[in-house]
């Protein structure tokens, strides 16, 4: 170590650069809720089924070797 290090501290430091906050994201529209059903309101419709999917696709018939 040399001696003029001894008598003569380091200078002292810049404090390190403080990035920039990330922006803030969209807050999404909450979905409307529909209001709770009353006494005396007629009931809900029932949900339908989902649609037939129909006959499944013919199997691929295997490849001749």
């Amino acid at each position: 170590m040399r001696t003029d290090q001894l008598t003569r501290p380091n200078p002292p430091r810049e404090p390190d650069p403080v990035p920039a906050p990330p922006p803030p994201h969209p807050v999404p529209e909450p979905e409307p809720v529909p209001p709770a059903p009353q006494p005396g309101d007629p009931p809900a419709p029932p949900i339908p089924p989902p649609p037939d999917p129909g006959p499944s696709p013919d199997p691929v018939p295997p490849t001749p070797v």
